[in-house]
């Protein structure tokens, strides 16, 4: 368990925090006039788009020569090229028609322009009108609390408990889509592209990170970045390593996983360990899908094979409708405790950071120099940039019985960092989650 100790940092005069707490004010305000205006660029798109297309439904023959008509009034006047105001006509549309309450949050400045791609982006392929507004009301309840990247999460693997089609059965597909691809850049430059199973794709980057990182531990004299290191490490691996053309399936036994499988409670209580549909046959759609650093959602298939090949499991008991943590099958301290904590932080606590519990400290929020306990009512996840700013300035810490970390900042705000959203199937007889 890594502890820091506190130490007083340069710390803020009165004055000092009086303009800082203005400043903050002032941004707060102009971040909601600024989503306001981009709210009313959509709309005004929008409009632009719809009295297009109407022009290209009343002259068939003349095929999409309306809407670049109409694309390139505008980007003249704009100063941006028709092809880029044509995209953002059609973007326009699809949220002002598909995504309502998302523009309407946007207007009133309750939601960024962020969170607005991350919503449109998980849920356009939801085609049904009244599951597409259930996914919108469940991600839009999220996304005014959370940054954007943790809304990703949680509005991808929504958005895959309600397509018509399972994930596995969208990957199967999707595979046939593996390739490589190089586009050349400036200054004697290329770009190596890699579309493969997401699996694979952060297997690969995860082990090129423990590579580099153990570079700059043997050789703390070596000028290279991570990233500079990861481009060299994979350069050597693909020019001097012996090709074998492995199927993605075998290449997964190279991947050493790290396994947190969820049971809710009534599924524990009941007789059958499988879920059912009202015939009494199994039926893989109500099963939801693995999460990769809780961000993308992983297939069953492949899931499997991870868990197969894991050396162990960490099964955590979860509440069947909020989906809460409610304990895990080895709560005991030192080991245990951080696998108890990680299942239910899954990334650091400050407010936005989305650094997975792995590469994070368990810290105590209450120091234990100071007497705080080492048990989960003390202890948090934190990364270490955030594990430093907690103890080397006057932010600090409080944990709610929900496990929600408030932080307080120089300026007296409250920031409250909620546990990570959860989405729950429900039975025939409770209230939906949505």
């Amino acid at each position: 368990m890594n502890e820091i100790s506190r130490r007083a940092g340069p710390s803020l005069t009165a004055p000092d925090l009086v303009m800082l707490d203005h400043l903050v004010t002032s941004l707060v305000e102009t971040r909601r006039g600024i989503a306001a205006f981009q709210a009313l660029e959509a709309q005004l798109l929008h409009a632009a788009n719809t009295l297009a297309q109407e022009r290209v439904d009343a002259s068939r023959s003349d095929g999409d020569l309306p809407m670049r008509d109409v694309a390139a009034e505008i980007g003249a006047a704009l100063r941006v090229s028709d092809r880029t105001v044509q995209r953002q006509l059609g973007q326009a549309s699809i949220l002002a028609e598909r995504f309502p309450r998302t523009l309407d949050a946007l207007t009133t400045g309750r939601i960024s322009r962020a969170h607005v791609h991350v919503i449109v982006d998980a849920g356009h392929r939801i085609t049904d009108d009244e599951v597409r507004a259930r996914f919108e009301t469940a991600v839009l309840t999220v996304a005014e609390q959370e940054s954007p990247s943790r809304l990703k999460g949680y509005a991808r693997l929504t958005a895959e408990r309600l397509l018509p089609r399972t994930l596995q059965e969208r990957h199967q597909d999707a595979t046939a889509g593996r390739r490589v691809d190089v586009s050349d850049l400036d200054d004697a430059m290329s770009q190596l592209t890699l579309v493969a199973a997401s699996t694979l794709i952060h297997g690969i980057h995860d082990r090129l990170t423990h590579q580099a990182r153990t570079v700059t531990t043997t050789d703390p004299d070596d000028p290279r970045t991570l990233d500079h290191l990861r481009a060299d490490l994979l350069c050597d691996l693909a020019l001097s390593g012996t090709p074998t053309a492995h199927e993605p399936a075998q290449l997964l036994g190279t991947i050493t996983a790290e396994i947190h499988v969820t049971v809710p409670a009534l599924t524990l209580a009941s007789t059958s360990s499988h879920p059912t549909t009202r015939d009494g046959v199994l039926d893989a759609a109500q099963l939801d899908p693995a999460m990769l650093d809780g961000v993308q959602p992983v297939d069953t298939a492949t899931a499997l094979q991870l868990v197969g090949a894991s050396p162990g499991w960490d099964r955590a008991l979860t509440h069947p409708i909020t989906g809460a943590v409610l304990a895990v099958d080895r709560y005991r301290p030192s080991a245990d405790l951080r696998r108890y904590l990680r299942a239910i932080d899954q990334r650091c606590r400050f407010p936005g950071c989305m650094m997975p519990t792995r590469r994070c400290d368990l810290d105590h929020i209450h120091d234990a120099a100071r007497g705080g306990p080492t048990n989960a009512d003390n202890l948090t996840d934190k990364c270490r940039r955030h594990h430093v700013l907690k103890h080397h300035t006057t932010w600090t810490t409080r944990k709610q019985p929900d496990g929600t970390i408030t932080w307080t900042s120089p300026t007296g705000r409250h920031y409250p960092d909620r546990t990570p959203p959860h989405v729950a199937f429900t039975t025939d007889t409770d209230p939906p989650p949505f």
